[in-house]
């Protein structure tokens, strides 16, 4: 009799024991498809209400968007990270760049300096500058080998340049190297000498990865000064954030050439 009595009671137990564990397990399911749930919510909400309220009329709006993507960055960076993949280019805004550059890493760089030539404004450019220099100095690594200019060749368009042109216009192109395990982010300036306005050219930023390279071009219309057989030509890289120059080389350019692949003193 007590034999049965303790079979029952321990079959109890049993079914107790399962019951405890499929109430559980139900709990938890329940409890992450809720959570899964307000994840989406809260995604949509980023995507069509807080992100369209950063270019909002109402400055209210404006810092209500900016606070619900600095408290919840998990939720918010992937959809700015994804807005500016497709965003047109009348619809980028320096809140936008801001905010990656506060939440993002060195990663968001390269998307970000791919928009840089299309923000005309000049506040824009300033705050998505801002915004790349402080992600990649989030993790820069220091030192490293020096990076390397290679390739250096001038390309005049409409015959050859001599003394008597008035204006040419010239393709100034050139490779970059990175050898570091690092990468680099830099900007670029050339300043034509013995020129009749002297034109120091607009700067260019690029992203050299670790070992990797770049190629590029500077387009710019020149003429020469009389009384010259060459004209000089100073190209010089920073890396961004830093005033220090990288690398400084001087080329004299010889005349009465349609292609030249300059000599460096």
């Amino acid at each position: 009799m007590e034999r049965k009595i303790l079979k029952k009671y321990k079959n109890l137990l049993y079914c107790i024991k399962i019951s405890i564990i499929l109430l559980l397990s139900a709990v938890s399911i329940g409890a992450s498809s809720a959570y899964a749930f307000f994840e989406n919510q809260a995604r949509y909400a980023f995507k069509h209400s807080w992100l369209p309220m950063l270019i909002d009329e109402s400055p209210e709006k404006r810092f209500q968007a900016m606070q619900a993507f600095l408290n919840y960055p998990d939720w918010g960076l992937p959809v700015l990270r994804n807005s500016i993949k497709s965003l047109e280019t009348e619809n980028l805004s320096w809140q936008i760049g801001m905010l990656i550059g506060m939440l993002g890493d060195q990663t968001d760089v390269p998307s970000l300096l791919k928009l840089l030539p299309k923000l005309e404004d000049n506040h824009q450019s300033t705050v998505w500058l801002g915004s790349m220099q402080r992600l990649y100095w989030k993790n820069r690594i220091p030192d490293g080998p020096p990076l390397k200019l290679k390739g250096m060749t001038i390309n005049y368009f409409g015959g050859k340049l001599t003394v008597e042109n008035k204006e040419k216009t010239v393709d100034l192109k050139f490779r970059i190297e990175n050898p570091a395990y690092s990468p680099r982010f830099i900007r670029v300036s050339a300043h034509f000498w013995k020129t009749s306005n002297q034109e120091n050219l607009p700067s260019k930023y690029f992203w050299l990865p670790a070992g990797g390279k770049i190629e590029s071009k500077i387009h710019s219309k020149f003429s020469p000064v009389e009384h010259t057989n060459d004209v000089r030509l100073d190209f010089r890289i920073w890396e961004v954030g830093l005033n220090k120059v990288l690398l400084h080389e001087t080329f004299k350019i010889k005349l009465n050439k349609n292609s030249i692949s300059p000599n460096s003193n």
